[in-house]
């Protein structure tokens, strides 16, 4: 089967589904993960690995790097959603009424926090968020990263219609996050880690 016929397909579909595919509409993801990383692996390289895998698959990667607690904790700490908003709640109601996501991680005695986007397909309507972090504990890490992914169909953008259409034949930039996740994890390996996931969504 030709890609040509895979394409006047995928267009037919569009058009046939009828107004509902020119609805402007934009949905966003939110998914996370959370490993274990155990080993004799000096805080500084673990922070390199993960920096190097954002680099490598983001557009912009802001990184902080903090101190570590002490005493260390017996358990690995995990990310927590927090509104920047919470002392003002006019601001909350107005980030709220424009759609805006009105919740951050944070993660409280992290070595490293490390924020990415990639902006590379925002002309067809898509944008990766990343953040990472590296909790230090008694027997190791905790990695845990959290990610958003946003994506516009419908309307009568050009760029956004194309965007659409091709969707249905090779999928959206989402497939990059597991990419992102893998590259850290490995990353972490190749330092002389063990990593284990212990949660994730979806």
């Amino acid at each position: 089967m030709s890609k040509s016929f895979i394409l006047i397909s995928a267009l037919a579909s569009v058009v046939l589904t009828g107004c509902g595919s020119t609805t402007p509409t934009r949905e966003t993801a939110q998914g996370y993960a959370i490993y274990d990383v155990k080993g004799d692996l000096p805080p500084a390289k673990a922070a390199e690995a993960v920096k190097l895998a954002l680099q490598k698959n983001m557009s912009g990667v802001q990184l902080s790097h903090g101190l570590p607690p002490s005493p260390l904790p017996a358990k690995a700490g995990r990310f927590q959603l927090a509104s920047p908003f919470k002392a003002n709640a006019g601001l909350m109601a107005l980030a709220m009424s424009g759609g805006q996501n009105v919740q951050v991680p944070t993660c409280e005695g992290a070595i490293l926090t490390a924020n990415g986007r990639d902006s590379s397909f925002a002309q067809y309507g898509e944008a990766t968020t990343f953040f990472a972090c590296l909790m230090p504990y008694q027997g190791g890490y905790g990695l845990n990263v959290y990610t958003t992914f946003s994506k516009a169909s419908g309307g009568f953008s050009a760029a956004v219609l194309g965007a659409t259409l091709a969707r249905t034949v090779v999928g959206d930039s989402s497939k990059f996050i597991p990419r992102t996740i893998n590259d850290m994890v490995e990353g972490l390996k190749a330092g002389g880690a063990t990593v284990t996931l212990v949660e994730a969504y979806p």
